[in-house]
């Protein structure tokens, strides 16, 4: 299905026109019927003699509607372009044709109205000079089919026209990710919140859950309606009526995008390309105040040049666009860009990128930014996805979705898309950090984590710990730590010898150790950890830890007595190894903790 738009100037005769082809009056305001002009939007639909449907947008022609006439030109296919034959090219055909050529019209089909107010040689005159107007515009090709909505003449002929270029005009893509700008929202007496406006992108259904962005209100479709007639669902490109069930008409409004929950997210700064209207009588620079027509979104906006401005008649640039409010804006998708104070469209462009990653423009910035942008135009939609991983290096599979609208697949870090120069590089990274980790602190068993995260993807953990995993046979994790797989600790000859005489003084000292303190003192903090962190030592509260054969031998005499005498106190089993209570308590506690041993009232019995 299509949505064919009106365009033309004030008074040339679109809604009669479009009256006389539908048989339904687009003009729905009692002040449009009072003054018999066109201020807001009207909606129409047609059956073609091929079969084909499609649905009608008429804009106003009047300067001081051109907002609305945007509102409805961000949404069509194909446009009929009305002039009417007694006056000719007007100043709001030419803005009204600017604008077609900005927002990307796929086709169109011009009638030249009132054909029936001007003499034959007349005709020919006016449609020489629609020729050479249209010469090099979006309408270049386009049919010049002259009519009276009075008398019906050429009315058939211009319906053939309208087949024929639909004909040629792609049918809306259906990217499972529908959205529907707002151009409407009512209450109708029985039925509750109704919201109108032109499908794109995906499929809606009955009892589909809808968010309305850029609020986020979630609301139910109750019932669907195209051209007056119920449906289970609506296909792109398709003219929608949407009954909502929990939502408020007061909570929708113009420009707000109907999409299903988790695909889309609003935005107030864009990355964009921007071309000037033909005949710019001046620059466009940076230091104006704008408006932002996208869809029928209508929003405030200051720009900023990311390659050099200002721009000139004839040129094109890339900007960067803040907007007063968020919109919900896509990659490709077709903007104007009006001056607020001289009332006037002055460029139009293609979004690039509808969220960028917020870093300032220096100089050198705005340059590899120029680059960027112009990578994201060559590779087009299809190859946006790639572009923005190669671009940004590393996104989560989740953003990548509502960035794009993609289906992505994760590849060697789960849960990211990942550039094969960013791994290459983190992983270098990662792999010569714990090298030189491992060659200052060679005792050391790993490298702290926290500090291994910070020079290779510093604020980003989860990034981290899915980086690491991918190197499962390079890089080892041991709770805090982490290392090279191919990494032992070893010890010097003079750290061996130091090592050996640590462990006999503490062996010497039977149940009795040192505290750790001491130890630390008199050996060096590295090769006690070392020798705590190999398991050589083996520490049984905050302050004490024996050998790993005097550990065993303990508790070894201890679960021999139990199994002879049975359940014993902390005096006898202290007795028992010749100690004191400072160090049996902490070492029995030690025990129960671990499972092997567990106290009963006043005794110990065997947990295992």
């Amino acid at each position: 299905m299509h949505v064919i738009g009106t365009a033309g100037h004030v008074d040339h005769g679109k809604s009669t026109l479009i009256e006389r082809l539908t048989g339904i009056d687009p003009d729905r305001l009692a002040e449009e019927k009072q003054r018999g002009l066109t201020i807001d939007l009207g909606f129409a639909w047609i059956t073609l003699p091929s079969g084909r449907e499609a649905g009608i947008v008429d804009v106003p022609g009047h300067e001081r509607f051109v907002h609305n006439m945007l509102a409805g030109a961000g949404s069509i296919d194909a446009t009929i372009f009305v002039v009417a034959a007694n006056e000719g090219w007007k100043p709001q055909s030419e803005e009204h044709l600017a604008i077609l050529d900005l927002v990307g019209a796929r086709g169109g089909v011009v009638a030249l109205t009132k054909q029936d107010l001007v003499p034959e040689a007349d005709l020919e005159r006016v449609t020489a000079d629609l020729e050479s107007r249209l010469a090099g515009t979006v309408l270049a090709s386009a049919a010049i089919v002259p009519v009276s909505p009075v008398t019906g003449d050429g009315i058939d002929d211009l319906i053939a026209a309208i087949d024929a270029m639909l004909e040629r005009t792609p049918e809306a893509p259906d990217r499972s990710r529908p959205r529907l700008y707002a151009d409407r929202s009512f209450t109708m007496k029985g039925s509750g919140t109704i919201v109108t406006g032109t499908l794109t992108g995906g499929r809606l259904r009955v009892e589909h859950e809808i968010e309305v962005l850029p609020a986020g209100a979630r609301a139910r479709i109750r019932s669907i309606q195209t051209h007056k007639r119920r449906r289970d669902e609506a296909t792109p490109g398709s003219r929608v009526a949407l009954n909502l069930a929990g939502l408020d008409r007061h909570e929708i409004r113009r420009g707000d995008a109907i999409v299903r929950p988790g695909q889309w997210r609003a935005t107030d700064t864009m990355d964009v390309l921007i071309r000037p209207v033909r005949g710019l009588d001046q620059p466009v620079s940076g230091r104006g105040a704008f408006k932002v027509y996208l869809g029928s979104a209508e929003v405030d906006a200051r720009l900023r040049f990311i390659s050099p401005g200002p721009l000139e008649a004839g040129a094109e640039a890339y900007v960067r666009l803040r907007l007063a409010e968020p919109i919900v804006a896509d990659p490709f998708d077709r903007f104007v860009l009006r001056d607020s104070g001289r009332e006037q469209t002055v460029a139009g462009g293609i979004v690039l990128d509808a969220h960028p990653v917020r870093k300032s423009l220096t100089t050198a910035a705005r340059a590899e930014r120029s680059g960027q942008l112009e990578a994201r135009r060559a590779a087009g939609r299809d190859g946006l996805s790639r572009t923005i991983v190669d671009e940004r290096g590393f996104v989560p599979v989740a953003d990548l979705a509502w960035l794009t609208g993609d289906a992505p697949t994760e590849g060697p870090v789960r849960g990211f898309v990942v550039s094969e120069d960013w791994l290459a590089r983190a992983t270098t990274a990662l792999k010569r950090a714990l090298d030189a980790y491992h060659a200052a602190n060679p005792l050391a068993p790993g490298m702290p984590r926290e500090e291994a995260r910070a020079v290779t993807v510093p604020d980003q953990p989860r990034l981290f710990a899915a980086l690491v995993e991918s190197l499962a046979t390079e890089v080892e994790v041991e709770g805090s730590l982490v290392r090279l797989a191919t990494h032992r600790v070893t010890l010097s000859p003079e750290q061996q010898a130091a090592r050996d005489r640590l462990v006999a003084e503490l062996d010497a000292e039977g149940v009795q150790p040192q505290p750790l303190a001491d130890l630390v003192r008199s050996h060096g903090k590295e090769l006690v950890h070392a020798l705590l962190d190999s398991g050589e030592l083996i520490r049984f509260s905050t302050e004490y830890a024996l050998t790993k054969d005097r550990y065993a031998e303990t508790r070894s005499r201890i679960a021999s007595a139990i199994q002879h005498e049975g359940p014993l106190t902390a005096s006898r089993i202290r007795e028992l190894l010749g100690t004191s209570r400072k160090y049996v308590i902490p070492l029995l506690e030690h025990f129960d903790s671990i499972g092997f041993t567990k106290r009963t009232g006043d005794v110990r019995i065997l947990a295992l």
